[in-house]
């Protein structure tokens, strides 16, 4: 019987390090018995690391469909490459939208494993509203009243996978660098499919955060963004701007010290329940309260600092760039005679 490792999640939780990590180094996994599919599950389509858009056409009125020839389409791609293990990677499956009822029948012809990456939630809602709530015009006031305490509940988005394939089936990780196996997450995802992550290309930075300031100056703005998944501003401001929008270069987190507090204290019986069901090795919290960090938001002075000055350096580099092309379009000066 082959093994089926289905990586599930979480969004925001090393999934597109994980999925870079499969996608560069598909081949050498192969090498070492883990077949890594295509994006779609068709042996004409490329191999991207990861079958969120795939499963994503499943998708109707928040409920997943079923889903024709899965195993099928499984065991062939593992036939093409002869190899014992199957991996997928779709974040969104762990979305509450009933995909453990789609896979349940996979249980005849593999031995399936879940892997669930988890993420302190005052990090992942943060990184969430920058990505995409931001996008859509919701304030991150409005959208944190609206879904503290529900987004990133992890053992509830968790037990419907528990309850059909078996807490034992199951493989919880917390995703902190000082946690992670070789501090990445995808070296850790190796340590999972039981493969040498030494004999593999790093996926080296993906999906690099940016400022909050930054994601403060968009509020609002959603006029900007063509929905969630367009990130053609940011990147309009990455190219002009460069380190000074990087997440470490300037500005607090989101919140302050005691608002994380706050926010970590509605998950702490979901979050305990987590650990005790799943990560019984673990003898203190998931996700211990951070002793440091601002004690009041970023004023909104700060933010429309930040604003001129982003300005003054996109205009500037702006500049630069079209100097560079009028020196190299300039006809050369005329030959003395």
């Amino acid at each position: 019987m082959r093994k089926l490792v289905v990586h599930i999640g979480c969004a925001k939780g090393g999934s597109s390090a994980i999925q870079a990590g499969l996608k560069a180094n598909c081949d050498a996994l192969a090498a070492q018995g883990v077949c890594v599919p295509s994006h779609d599950l068709d042996a004409a389509s490329p191999i991207t690391g990861a079958q969120g858009a795939f499963f994503e056409t499943f998708v109707q009125d928040r409920k997943a469909q079923p889903i024709p020839n899965l195993a099928d389409q499984l065991d062939a791609q593992a036939d093409e490459r002869d190899v014992p293990t199957i991996v997928l990677s779709a974040e969104n499956l762990c979305n509450p939208l009933g995909f453990e009822k789609i896979f349940s029948p996979l249980r005849e012809r593999f031995d399936v494993t879940i892997v669930m990456y988890v993420r302190r939630q005052d990090d992942y809602l943060q990184s969430a509203w920058q990505q995409w709530i931001v996008k859509r015009g919701e304030s991150l006031l409005a959208w944190m009243i609206a879904c503290i305490g529900v987004d990133g509940d992890w053992l509830r988005l968790l037990t419907p996978w528990a309850e059909t394939f078996g807490d034992d089936r199951v493989r919880v990780r917390v995703f902190d660098r000082q946690r992670l196996a070789g501090g990445d997450a995808f070296s850790d995802f190796c340590e999972l499919l039981d493969v040498d992550a030494g004999a593999f290309a790093p996926p080296g930075e993906v999906n690099a955060g940016l400022s909050p300031l930054l994601s403060r100056v968009v509020e609002g703005r959603d006029y900007l963004f063509d929905g969630p998944h367009d990130s053609r501003f940011y990147d309009s401001v990455r190219a002009l701007a460069g380190d000074f929008v990087a997440k470490n270069g300037t500005g607090a987190p989101l919140f302050s010290a005691e608002e994380a507090a706050a926010i970590m204290s509605r998950y702490t019986r979901s979050n305990e329940g987590l650990r005790r069901r799943f990560l019984p090795q673990e003898k203190r919290p998931l996700f211990p309260v951070r002793r440091n960090g601002p004690s009041k938001p970023e004023p909104a002075v700060d933010v429309a600092a930040f604003e001129r000055e982003l300005l003054q350096l996109q205009i500037f580099n702006l500049h630069k760039q079209v100097q560079a092309l009028t020196d190299q379009t300039k006809p050369p000066p005329p030959k003395e005679e």
